[in-house]
C-alpha cells in the first residue's frame, strides 16, 4: 500500500475512539489516583500496581492519538511508520488494560463504601477499554492483516 489518503476515514474513526477511550482513562485515572488517599486502599499492593500500569496505558494511548493526528494532518515524516506505531500502542496499551484490571480485581473492600470505590474504577475501566477495543478492530479491517502483523511486530 503506497498511497494511504484513502485511509483517512478509517484512521479519523480510530482516532475518535481513541480520545473517548483516553476521556474515559482520565476519570479512571482520577479515581484510581483518589483511591490512594482513601485509608482502605492506600496501602493496598495492587493499588500501586495499577496506579504504575496507568502511566503505561496514559503513555501508549496518548501516543497514538499523537500518531494519527500527525498522519491525519500530514505532518508525520513516514505514514506507514504512524500507522504501525499506531498499531504497536494499541497493543501495548491492550496489555497494560489488562495488567490493570488484573490489579483492579485483587483489590479488597472494607465496606460498601469502598466497593462502590471500585465499582466506579471498573465502570470506568470497562468504557476505555471497550474504545480502544473499536479503535483497534477498526484499524485493523482499514489496514488490512500484513499492515497489522508488522506493527505488532514491533511490539516489545
Amino acid at each position: 500500500m503506497s498511497d494511504y489518503t484513502a485511509l483517512y476515514p478509517a484512521l479519523s474513526t480510530v482516532l475518535s475512539h481513541i480520545e473517548a477511550s483516553i476521556q474515559a482513562e482520565q476519570i479512571f485515572c482520577s479515581i484510581v489516583t483518589e483511591m490512594t488517599y482513601l485509608p482502605a486502599f492506600k496501602d493496598q499492593p495492587p493499588l500501586r500496581q495499577l496506579h504504575r500500569e496507568n502511566y503505561e496505558t496514559s503513555y501508549h494511548r496518548n501516543t497514538a492519538a499523537g500518531n494519527l493526528q500527525r498522519f491525519l494532518t500530514g505532518s508525520g515524516s513516514s505514514e506507514e511508520r504512524l500507522i504501525l506505531m499506531t498499531v504497536e500502542c494499541l497493543l501495548e496499551t491492550h496489555e497494560h488494560d489488562r495488567k490493570a484490571e488484573d490489579y483492579l480485581s485483587q483489590m479488597k473492600p472494607a465496606s460498601s463504601a469502598d466497593a462502590r470505590w471500585l465499582e466506579a474504577a471498573g465502570k470506568w475501566h470497562k468504557r476505555r477499554k471497550q474504545h480502544l477495543k473499536h479503535a483497534a478492530r477498526t484499524l485493523r479491517a482499514a489496514i488490512g492483516e500484513t499492515l497489522w502483523s508488522k506493527g505488532a511486530a514491533l511490539v516489545t
